[in-house]
């Protein structure tokens, strides 16, 4: 499927016969932008009225409700899809149209036509949100949407070697970081921060935000990466936006910011002492520079939201992205004993090998405190929630499963649960989150002295762990030890 294929446009109008004219037109101007001829103009608004005219009439959809039209480009022409929230179609019995007998098959008579005015037609059931009347016309002469451009090899090497200065934005700098921000992602980026000129100046000036970019000679941010404030300590930033204008991916300025940054981790007197990122698994160009600078995986967060829209990147599918979070203390932290279960001792082990600052216990015990703590958070446009497990009460587990409960009214997809690893766990621990669907996911850090141990819920959703890309040989470990947990769950 091209990328052309997931590209519609859509006209809403009214369940009135006088609308037929507005459809009509949508549909046949629609047919010219991608090459109709005159003879496939007219067809298409045979087609188009035929369509309506049955929706209207035969179905009798709620008048007060939209009547949407949707033209999508496919292989050499155009599918349109006909919603339609009136009467159920029984489409195993829909009436025929015989020539022989047209007066008493005249019923058929829409559907003879629109068969043979189309190179494809067919009913679609969408359940709650009614029927679908989709046909597909071809066109002898078809002009397909232009793919977007990839930047050539000699405009890269041109840029490669322009200088670009590197230096800590100021607000004034937050409208250029937006807009690369938009040539980057277009629309799709995850920290909504940087779409707002306002939000982003006071971050920027407050602190929260510190983003360190790349300018041309016409003083144009076209290079940046930035470390956001973690809500959980000062001490602790998440380094992320690691973009650039697609011509200067070959820039060694990206690397000198990159270097800055793990320089201001280690220098700066503002109390900052950790960074982490959540790394993409579309693919690896982010892992392989984090890399470079020592940060060590610890936890995969699966199938978080849809796949940012990369400029100039490919990706090979469309799956949801899972992020790889990883961690960088350059200056180590106060000794920490971290309380896991036996069953995942010695892959965690391994992902924190080189924290030589950790120590690891799998002592249990009954848990006494009667009240449970949670902070939960739910995101619906992305179909995923979070539970955190502060503080374990009597019971936890309980109260977890009526928050999963809830997620699952919610239509979440992804559930992540969050335990402590401050205190000690409950005898029975693995075995009651493997009661509830969860599997172990890595670890993470919160604050300069509590972890958390990350676990996953996949609900409803076929989920291959072989499209995410890793370059990291501990976070391939901890794919495929998930990987089987979640295939031997009970």
């Amino acid at each position: 499927m091209s990328n052309n294929e997931t590209i519609s446009t859509i006209l809403s109008t009214y369940h009135d016969l006088k609308a037929i004219s507005i459809i009509r037109s949508f549909v046949s101007k629609t047919g010219d932008f991608f090459g109709a001829n005159k003879t496939e103009k007219h067809q298409l608004e045979i087609a188009a009225e035929e369509a309506s005219a049955f929706i209207i009439n035969s179905l009798k959809p709620d008048k007060n409700m939209l009547f949407e039209i949707e033209a999508q480009p496919i292989q050499s022409g155009l599918r349109f899809h006909f919603h339609s929230r009136g009467m159920p179609i029984d489409d195993e019995n829909l009436p025929t149209y015989d020539n022989r007998d047209p007066e008493a098959s005249i019923e058929g008579l829409p559907f003879f036509l629109l068969e043979n005015l189309s190179d494809a037609l067919w009913f679609k059931n969408r359940g709650n949100d009614g029927w679908v009347l989709v046909f597909e016309k071809r066109f002898k002469d078809f002009l397909p949407l232009e793919e977007q451009q990839e930047v050539d090899e000699e405009t890269l090497n041109i840029h490669a070697k322009e200088r670009v200065k590197v230096s800590i934005a100021t607000k004034e700098d937050a409208y250029d970081i937006i807009k690369l921000t938009y040539l980057t992602y277009r629309y799709s980026y995850a920290k909504s921060i940087f779409y707002y000129r306002k939000e982003l100046e006071k971050a920027i000036e407050s602190g929260d935000v510190v983003v360190f970019v790349g300018k041309n000679s016409n003083n144009e941010v076209v290079i940046c990466s930035a470390y956001l404030r973690s809500k959980n300590s000062n001490s602790i930033m998440e380094l992320g936006m690691l973009m650039n204008k697609p011509e200067y991916k070959k820039n060694s300025a990206l690397l000198i910011i990159v270097k800055r940054q793990i320089r201001y981790l280690k220098e700066n007197d503002t109390g900052l002492k950790i960074a982490y990122i959540n790394l993409v698994t579309a693919h690896t160009r982010s892992q392989r520079l984090s890399k470079h600078f020592s940060f060590m995986p610890t936890a995969l967060k699966l199938s978080i939201h849809d796949r940012a829209d990369f400029i100039g990147i490919d990706v090979a599918n469309k799956a949801r992205e899972s992020l790889l979070y990883a961690i960088n203390i350059p200056c180590g932290l106060d000794p920490i004993t971290l309380h896991l279960p036996k069953e995942h001792i010695e892959i965690t082990k391994k992902l924190l090998d080189s924290f030589e600052f950790i120590s690891f216990s799998t002592k249990s015990e009954e848990i006494e405190q009667k009240e449970s703590k949670f902070e939960v958070e739910i995101d619906k446009k992305n179909r995923y929630a979070q539970v955190t497990i502060e503080v374990f009460g009597k019971n936890w587990l309980k109260e977890l499963k009526n928050h999963i409960k809830s997620f699952r009214n919610d239509e979440a997809i992804t559930i992540y649960i969050k335990t402590p690893t401050h205190q000690k766990l409950s005898p029975n621990f693995e075995k009651d989150m493997k009661s509830i669907g969860a599997f172990y996911s890595g670890v993470m850090i919160k604050t300069t002295k509590e972890w958390e141990l990350l676990y996953t819920i996949l609900e409803g959703q076929h989920f291959d762990f072989n499209l995410i890309q890793l370059e990291n040989q501990n976070a391939i470990e901890l794919r495929e030890y998930m990987q089987n947990e979640f295939q031997n769950q009970d």
